[in-house]
């Protein structure tokens, strides 16, 4: 009992107490430590991909941004394109009407393509009375040439059927030809029939018009070659 020492016993369970504590408090730490390097490596990673995303979108953003400019360039270019197109016949056909005009001031030249104008209405419309409408100043013309037609036609319908078909011509003098989408008709007739239920357009504004959309994709073609 004499080697007994209290006060040596306490302190050496003093000293486990605190080497335990050590180690508990060190093991806590390192745990922390741990769990530390976990959260901040999760909240990393999601930052990461966050960013990533964003990028992505923004990519995403700006190709859509730049297919729209681009699609919208091409339909400007095309536009312009169509605009230039338009106008450039619309030029040329502005100087056929000019130089038409100038043809038909040559009465002799006028007054067969007169002729020619209203045996081909005949024909068309294949009736026993026809009604001619034409510009004013033009009515002595036309009233010159009405034998002529009436002859020509019925030879053409004897030469192609071997049958006679007569068709009587007549000037309608109750109304002229004016003007057409606000500028003045060159010439030509409108043949009618059947009280005006039946017209043919001949004159040389509508001719002109249908020989343009015939000749379109030619003069297209001329003009815009790609």
């Amino acid at each position: 009992m004499a080697d007994f020492n209290p006060q040596e016993r306490v302190k050496k369970m003093v000293n486990a107490i605190k080497a335990e504590a050590t180690e508990k408090a060190e093991q806590i730490k390192d745990n922390a430590a741990q769990q530390f390097r976990i959260e901040k490596n999760k909240l990393l990673n999601q930052q990461k991909e966050r960013i990533i995303e964003e990028y992505k979108r923004k990519i995403e953003s700006y190709t859509i941004e730049k297919r729209i400019q681009r699609s919208s360039k091409i339909n400007q270019s095309r536009l312009s394109k169509m605009q230039a197109r338009f106008e450039l016949i619309q030029r040329l056909k502005e100087e056929v009407r000019q130089k038409m005009s100038q043809l038909i001031q040559d009465q002799s030249v006028y007054k067969e393509l007169l002729k020619n104008l209203i045996v081909q209405g005949m024909i068309k419309l294949l009736e026993p009375r026809i009604e001619l409408t034409c510009l004013e100043q033009d009515v002595p013309l036309v009233r010159s040439i009405l034998g002529v037609c009436q002859e020509e036609f019925q030879q053409i319908i004897k030469k192609e059927t071997t049958k006679d078909f007569k068709t009587t011509l007549s000037i309608n003098q109750s109304q002229y030809l004016t003007e057409k989408s606000g500028k003045p008709i060159l010439g030509g007739v409108v043949l009618s029939c059947a009280n005006s239920r039946i017209v043919c357009s001949n004159t040389l504004d509508d001719r002109l018009e249908l020989s343009l959309q015939e000749f379109l994709p030619d003069i297209r073609n001329g003009l815009f070659r790609k």
